[in-house]
């Protein structure tokens, strides 16, 4: 299925079931299940990773 959005992409990842439940858990609490709620979660999550990982930090054996 295509994103109506030119600039979304769709991914999969596998995590640990009980950390989805928790974030799940949390995320529907803060978005209250609207519209592509999981997505926003996923993103603000994401934005929140690489601002507390700045590129210049990465250690390249990793």
């Amino acid at each position: 299925m295509a994103s109506k959005n030119n600039n979304e992409k769709r991914v999969t990842i596998l995590v640990d079931k009980d950390l989805d439940y928790e974030f799940r858990r949390l995320a529907s609490r803060k978005f209250k299940f609207a519209t592509k709620w999981y997505s926003k979660a996923m993103e603000e999550a994401i934005h929140l990773w690489i601002a507390e990982n700045p590129e210049e930090s990465l250690d390249e054996n990793n």
